[in-house]
């Protein structure tokens, strides 16, 4: 029963807000000391992804993504969050964790959202475990023997959707998997932020789409100014854009949810009990009760992706956990 009761999490008073928790670190976290090298990757369908390396090590100011393996085997692949990407300060932490323990990291881009739009209309949704498959596909070919999976929010999803899927089949140098603050449940995270979070990201969605409009039919572009919800984006333009029905039958389908007890690598799931746009649901208590793999930890507060902890090294509380489950210390 790898449901973790007790976690050590422990929320300054000032940070036991769930949305103080969620907005502070994403707005004013500054992490120092990660440097990237810059690779694309081709993808089957003909468009691409980019990938941010960060090197450990000596030696690994001198590593390029195509040099051979100068001081270690062991390879983080991080995944971002909705309309994120490398530079996000919870990607940022995580590299520099586990560069500090001495492993490489490989932080991709999802489509279109590396600072270079992409050739294709279509994105990389909740659901698209295709292109973190060709991601870790590329990576082992480099002859990395440890590999960890670390996700966030949708990246979370994508993170474990994969993992479910794969089953046994499942890359054997893939040794562990965490997902942090994770819509497994994409129907309950959607109901969970209606307000000031959907406002938001309708806004971002709307920025975004006008970044692709080159990408996107005219008439299909006119239609998408008046959209005020997720569930209209999805319903009318990102859900037939990728095959699915509705909004509905996006969120059903792309959910991680109906495949986690299908993982067979030690997994963490941690979600913040005040996390503003999770439901419980997110949680999935009977899944890790009935599971040998699945570790469900949701302390008290966190917030989204922030789990802040005062270090002078600027790592919070979440980095260290990532890395600690994945077997390390830093």
């Amino acid at each position: 029963m790898p449901i973790i009761e007790k976690s050590a999490y422990r929320a300054p008073l000032w940070m036991r807000h769930g949305h103080f928790s969620t907005l502070i670190p994403s707005s004013f976290r500054r992490v120092r000391g990660v440097e990237y090298v810059r690779e694309r990757l081709d993808l089957p369908d003909g468009d691409f992804v980019d990938l941010d390396w960060s090197f450990s090590g000596v030696s690994g100011k001198d590593k390029t993504p195509h040099s051979p393996l100068l001081d270690t085997h062991s390879l983080t692949i991080l995944t971002h969050g909705y309309l994120g990407n490398s530079t996000r300060p919870y990607i940022l932490g995580a590299a520099k964790a586990f560069n500090r323990a001495g492993w490489d990291v490989l932080a991709w881009n999802m489509r279109g959202l590396s600072g270079e739009m992409n050739r294709l209309e279509k994105v990389t949704t909740h659901g698209s475990s295709d292109d973190l498959e060709a991601v870790v596909s590329h990576a082992l070919s480099k002859g990395y023997e440890h590999v960890a999976l670390v996700g966030f929010s949708k990246g979370g999803n994508i993170t474990l959707k994969y993992a479910g899927e794969q089953g046994e089949a499942l890359p054997s140098a893939i040794k562990s998997v965490v997902a942090i603050s994770v819509p497994c449940d994409l129907m309950g995270s959607v109901e969970a932020f209606r307000g000031f979070y959907e406002w938001y990201f309708v806004r971002k969605l709307k920025a975004f789409t006008t970044l692709r409009r080159h990408l996107i039919p005219a008439d299909v572009f006119e239609e998408i100014a008046p959209y005020q919800s997720l569930d209209e984006f999805t319903t009318r333009y990102f859900g037939p854009l990728h095959g699915y029905r509705d909004a509905r039958d996006y969120y059903q389908r792309c959910s991680s949810l109906p495949v986690l007890d299908r993982i067979r690598v030690p997994t963490l799931i941690l979600n913040a009990q005040n996390d503003p746009v999770l439901s419980q649901s997110c949680s999935p208590r009977d899944v890790a009760s009935r599971s040998e793999m699945v570790f469900l930890e949701t302390p008290r507060y966190g917030g989204h992706c922030g789990f802040y902890e005062a270090n002078p090294d600027g790592l919070y509380w979440m980095d260290r956990r990532a890395v600690e489950f994945s077997g390390l210390k830093v």
